[in-house]
This record gives structure tokens, C-alpha cells and sequence, in this order.
């Protein structure tokens, strides 16, 4: 089946893309294919897009056709998804549950609707998701539980210790035994952007000239369309998708808007794959497939445990594809696997979903691999902090600058009515980490972020992120009352190198129970050093919605704020 890969929706400056088929298929067309292959996840949620479109009276007539058939419990499953997950189809919910059986029905879907729908505490996380929604999103004050009047998620007892090794403690250990690498600096801006360039136009992948664009608070940004077309033959499937994509640059200069928006391209242009028989195509390292489930797979190897992904759903031992990475064990990189639908995008296999959905982070690009690793570790960490700490005012600040050329900046969008104010996000491991916030005068929050071991490139980061036109109108005020920050006084724990951050990075998550794993994605064709960094145990999936399960950390951090630990 040939697919495309169109824009639906923008949210906070990223796009919302779905899979569709190019034939101009029928219901029955789509249903008689899903029947045969019922794992092809785009095939299924457009299914669920043409039923979801369909009059209550169709739906309900399909209800009785196919009631008690045992060949047709693929539309039962979509059906019963449907009731579930569109609003205008909420009146069948209960017709569809007294009538099928959704436990048996998981089975016939590559979704985890079913099985979420199937958690019993699910309302009680969805209460909560709707709360930590509203003010992570929308900046209304946290109420206590009385307030809320939602029954308690986790004792207090059950929830995870805030007693962290902190990077600054590692840091000043590795210092101390001599074993961080030298200072290091990275290769030359325009050195790194021409080889990128070159590389990727061999490959023919650009569409158009690199552009300018303004819908950013960054001093220079730009933007490229560039194009990819994959093939999958896995399992029963065998299918192709075609996307066309846009990536973006900021920076303080031209130079690093070019720089950032290239190696962009590089990382999401290798983070699509094609998939045969024998393993990922066009990459400079083996990488085959095996299917099982993880307590066949960690037999062989140490493997990512599902469980430890923080999913939405519970792993219930489902085969699933594998493909080789490495793990840091803590003293030295091991030979693993991880699951393959967590390293590509738009990654159409033939198996059930571990995710509802699943973003870029921890895809990243570099030079060098070292450096490749270390933006995928702190997209990572990035992530998990703004999944596990709530809006909190008192953590909000301003900023202010020695640095000429970062305050000229500020004082420019302070002339322009733009009022810029940061959260400090910054998590229990200590690695920095800060929100930007610019709210626009109709309460519309618009937010960036940034994480490093340096706190001013962190902020900075989260600043250049920030999706708010500049120049633009006038922002809302700020927040009265919030204190004034030094950028050159925020926490500076880099070492010089990206080896030696890389090894801080990892010395921390092992001091606290955690390891990394990483993927090498390098394209043969590209050669420039792309990974995925994936890490068991932190928080991925930021978005909350019908599916969300609040984490204990998160839940932790709401009882700290309020004073109830």
C-alpha cells in the first residue's frame, strides 16, 4: 500500500501529521485490507477517521450486522474505538460496550485504545490528566486534593524518594579522578554546514531553498522543505510512504540558524526508514530485525524493558521487532536491543503499539557521535522535566545579561511589547533545564524550551524556541513580582567537549539507577552521525490526553508544591 504524510494540525509551533493511502479507497476497500493485514496502524486510524465521519444510525446498523460474527472482529474493534475516542459518536459508547467485548477485541488492533480503555484507574488519571492539563497548559493554580475533590492517585509512602545524585556532584567527581577528556572545541559553523549541505544535496532530499522565517523568537531563523520516500516490507505488510517535511533553524546568528536547520534535516531525514526482510536499509551499521517478545529477546541480550517506558498501557508481553543498540551499563557500552517502533518516525510495523503517539525526542545529529549522543540525552531529559513538573510561579523568573549581544535581543523585543519570563525546570538529576514563556494578549501561552549542562544555552535555547512572531504584537504582561536572573549566573557544568559531557550525562543517570540506550542511524549515503537516545525510566510522552497516565514524580512534585508530603 502506497501512504502520504499530511499536515492536520499545528500545535505550539509543531506539526500534526497523519498517513494516508494514495488510492482513493472505499469503506469496504479499506475494511476487506484491514481484514487481512489488521496491524497496518495507518490503514486502521484512517478507518477510524471515515467512521468517525459516519451518521450514529450507519454505525448502529453496522452494530447489529456484525454482532456475534467471528469474521468480523477487525470492524468490531474499530467500531468500538470509534464510540471511545469520537465525540460525536459518544452516544454508542454504551450500545458498543453492552455489545462486544473489548478484552477480547485489543487483540484485533494495533492501537492501545482498547487496552486503556480496559484500566480500571484510567478515570481517575483522566480527572488528574484534566487538572495537571490545565495548569501546565493554561497556567491556572494547582487546587489541593480537598479543593480538587479527586481521590488520592499514589500514597504518599509509594511515591519515589526527591534524594538524587546530582550532575554538579558527578561532574566534581570525575573532575577529581582525572578521568574527564581534555576541552575540545567543535568544528567550524560554516565548515559543519557545508558538509551537511553537500551531503544532503547528493541525496537529493531538499525541496526549494533554505528560507528566512519570523514565527520564532530567535534573533535569525530559517527553514528548508526537504522530502523523503521509504518502503516497508515486514511481516504482512508491505507498504510505502512518501513525506515531505520542513525543518528549522534559530540562533543568534545567521551562521547558527544555517547550521541548526541543516543538521536538522540530517537527523529527521535518517530517522525514516525503510524496512526489508533482512533489517534497516542504507545505514553504515548492521541493523537487522527480530521479533519476539522481551522476555524472549532479554534472554539473548540486555534489552529495553516496555514496562520501563512510562507507557499508557501496561506491556502484556506482546511480540513485538527489535533492532541492536548499545547500553551504557554504568562502566562501559554493551551490545542491546530496543524496540524498533521506539527509534524511527512514522514507523509502520507489523505488530501492536507500546504508544499512542511518539515525538522526535531523542533523535539527534552531530559532527561527531559524541555529539550526536549528547543532544539526544538532553532532548530526553528536556522532555522528561517538562512531563514531570507543574507550573509553578515561584520558579518563574526574568533574565538579564552581560552579554551584549543577548541583551540587545532582550531590550529589542521589550521595545516591541514582547514580555519574555522563564520557569526553571531543572529536575532531580540537576542537569539544567528551562520553559520560556511569551503569552499573547488573548491568554494564548506560547512556550520553548531548552536543556543543558550549561544553564545560559539552555535558556537561550528556550528563548530561540519560543513560537511567537518577532517582530510581533505585544505580548500579556509578566507576572508581577518575579525575580531578576543573571544569565551568567545560572549553573555552568560543562566540561569543554562533548565526550566528556556526554560521560557526566551518564555517570548521573547511572549514580541514579538509570541507562541509556543509543541507536546509530547514520544514513551510508549521509555518513553524518545520527542517533536515538532512549532512557528506561524517565518520562517521554508530555502530551496529556485521554490516554495519559500521570507519572509518580509528577504526582510528587503537585504534593510538594502544595505542602501535602
Amino acid at each position: 500500500m502506497r501512504y502520504e504524510l499530511k499536515l492536520m494540525d499545528t500545535l505550539s509551533g509543531t506539526g500534526c501529521f497523519a498517513a494516508f493511502p494514495g488510492p482513493n479507497l472505499s469503506f469496504s476497500e479499506v475494511l476487506t485490507y484491514l481484514e487481512e493485514h489488521p496491524y497496518d496502524e495507518f490503514m486502521h486510524r484512517h478507518m477510524l477517521d471515515m467512521l468517525g465521519k459516519h451518521r450514529t444510525r450507519k454505525i448502529q446498523k453496522l452494530i447489529k450486522e456484525i454482532k456475534g460474527d467471528p469474521k468480523k472482529k477487525v470492524l468490531a474493534a474499530l467500531i468500538y474505538e470509534a464510540a471511545i475516542t469520537h465525540p460525536r459518536l459518544a452516544s454508542l459508547r454504551a450500545e458498543v460496550e453492552a455489545t462486544f467485548d473489548a478484552e477480547e477485541l485489543k487483540e484485533y488492533s494495533p492501537t492501545l485504545h482498547l487496552r486503556s480503555h480496559l484500566l480500571e484507574d484510567q478515570p481517575l488519571h483522566n480527572k488528574w490528566t484534566s487538572l495537571f492539563s490545565d495548569n501546565m497548559e493554561m497556567h491556572e493554580e494547582l487546587p489541593t486534593i480537598e479543593e480538587a475533590g479527586i481521590e488520592q492517585l499514589y500514597k504518599p509512602e509509594d511515591l519515589p524518594s526527591k534524594d538524587f545524585t546530582t550532575a554538579s556532584t558527578i561532574r566534581e567527581q570525575l573532575a577529581n579522578e582525572s578521568k574527564l577528556p581534555p576541552a575540545k572545541e567543535r568544528a567550524p559553523i560554516e565548515e559543519v554546514t557545508a558538509n551537511a549541505n553537500k551531503k544532503l544535496e547528493a541525496i537529493g532530499v531538499f525541496m526549494g531553498p533554505q528560507m528566512r522565517q519570523k514565527g520564532c523568537l530567535s534573533p535569525f531563523a530559517v527553514l528548508h522543505h526537504w522530502m523523503v520516500d521509504n518502503r516497508t516490507d515486514n511481516g504482512s505488510l508491505s507498504n510505502s510512504l512518501r513525506a515531505i517535511q520542513t525543518s528549522y533553524g534559530r540562533g543568534f546568528t545567521f551562521e547558527q540558524a544555517c547550521v541548526s536547520c541543516s543538521m536538522e534535516v540530517a537527523e529527521r531525514v535518517s530517522s525514516y526508514a525503510s524496512i526489508g526482510k533482512s533489517g534497516i536499509a542504507n545505514r553504515t551499521s548492521s541493523l537487522p530485525v527480530s521479533k519476539g517478545s522481551y522476555a524472549e529477546i532479554s534472554k539473548e541480550v540486555p534489552a529495553i524493558n516496555p514496562d520501563d517506558l512510562g507507557l499508557e498501557a501496561p506491556y502484556e508481553g506482546q511480540e513485538i521487532w527489535w533492532m541492536p543498540a548499545e547500553k551504557f551499563d554504568g562502566e562501559k557500552h554493551v551490545k542491546a536491543k530496543v524496540p524498533v517502533q521506539h527509534v524511527f518516525l512514522f514507523c509502520n510495523l507489523d505488530e501492536q503499539n507500546l504508544f499512542s503517539g511518539l515525538s522526535s525526542t531523542g533523535l539527534a545529529s552531530g559532527n561527531t557521535m559524541a555529539e550526536a549522543r549528547l543532544s539526544g540525552l538532553l532532548e530526553v531529559l528536556e522532555r522528561d522535566c517538562n512531563t514531570t513538573t507543574p507550573f509553578n510561579k515561584e520558579r518563574c523568573f526574568t533574565i538579564e545579561s552581560e552579554d551584549p549581544e543577548v541583551q540587545k535581543h532582550l531590550d529589542a523585543m521589550k521595545e516591541s511589547g514582547i514580555k519574555v519570563w522563564f520557569q526553571d525546570m531543572t529536575s532531580e538529576l540537576g542537569v539544567p533545564c528551562y520553559t520560556a514563556f511569551a503569552v499573547g494578549k488573548h491568554g494564548d501561552i506560547n512556550k520553548g524550551g531548552g536543556c543543558s549542562l550549561s544553564g545560559k544555552r539552555a535558556l537561550l535555547s528556550a528563548l530561540t524556541e519560543i513560537p511567537y512572531p518577532f517582530p510581533g504584537p505585544p505580548t500579556s504582561e509578566i507576572p508581577e513580582g518575579l525575580p531578576v536572573r543573571k544569565l551568567e549566573d545560572l549553573p555552568e557544568l560543562t566540561t569543554g567537549s562533548a565526550d566528556g559531557d556526554v560521560m557526566v550525562i551518564e555517570n548521573t543517570l547511572a549514580a541514579n539507577g538509570f541507562a541509556p540506550y543509543y541507536v546509530d542511524l547514520t544514513r551510508k549515503d549521509l555518513e553524518i552521525p545520527v542517533t536515538r537516545a532512549i532512557i528506561p525510566g524517565l518520562e517521554i510522552v508530555s502530551d496529556l490526553d485521554k490516554f495519559s497516565r500521570i507519572s509518580k514524580r509528577l504526582y510528587r512534585n503537585y504534593l510538594d508544591i502544595k505542602n501535602l508530603l
